[in-house]
């Protein structure tokens, strides 16, 4: 498979084929076996069957390029996102724990982040890239807590969603990136097929042309 898909991947072989498959088609169709004008429109449908497969290759590595880029935006929004998150639970644990260490009324707030925290750590040192983090992974958080308000939760209750969208989105984009055996094959036959059927297309016109000549 990969040697094929090196040879129709390179002009030359393509070209190769398209000349070898011109010459043949020429000396088989039109001056070993002529045919009538009524058998050239038969083989107008050969050559187009043959585009239409060419065309369906192209189409499956337009599919997987897409899914290709799609795995790179959801991978590095995903990053963003887990990073903006850690940073979120960081820059309050510093507030609550350190700027605050005196007061009381933050020690709530300063034991609930550090547990968040040092199970956010857990989760991205066991599983690595896309971590799972849970959708309950924000659990408490609805507690009056003092030093958060409304708008703070709702900013890492944004940032754990946008997380958890763009890692499935990422997860997705992988599944479809991952080709089948028949999909390979489409795409490493479609030069080669779509060579053969313009070949074969200038054979018609080279038949009909000698055959309708004064």
């Amino acid at each position: 498979m990969d040697q094929l898909l090196e040879a129709s991947s390179d002009p030359l072989w393509v070209s190769v084929v398209f000349i070898g498959a011109l010459v043949l088609c020429h000396w088989l169709l039109i001056h070993k076996y002529p045919l009538t004008l009524k058998q050239w429109k038969l083989v107008e449908y050969m050559w187009v069957a043959l585009a239409l497969v060419s065309i369906f290759g192209i189409v499956q590595e337009a599919r997987f390029y897409r899914s290709k880029i799609t795995v790179e935006q959801s991978r590095t929004e995903a990053l963003g996102k887990s990073m903006a998150l850690e940073n979120w639970l960081d820059v309050y644990s510093e507030y609550a724990c350190d700027d605050n260490k005196g007061n009381p009324e933050y020690l709530p707030l300063c034991r609930w982040l550090k547990v968040k925290s040092s199970d956010l750590q857990l989760v991205l040192a066991n599983e690595g890239f896309p971590a799972d983090i849970s959708a309950n992974f924000l659990i408490g958080i609805e507690g009056n807590f003092v030093g958060l308000n409304e708008a703070d939760k709702a900013v890492v209750t944004g940032l754990h969603t946008d997380y958890r969208t763009a890692r499935q989105k990422y997860l997705t984009a992988v599944g479809a990136s991952r080709r089948s055996s028949f999909s390979v094959l489409i795409v490493a036959l479609a030069p080669m097929v779509f060579a053969v059927a313009v070949a074969i297309k200038f054979t018609k016109v080279s038949g009909e042309y000698l055959l309708t000549k004064p």
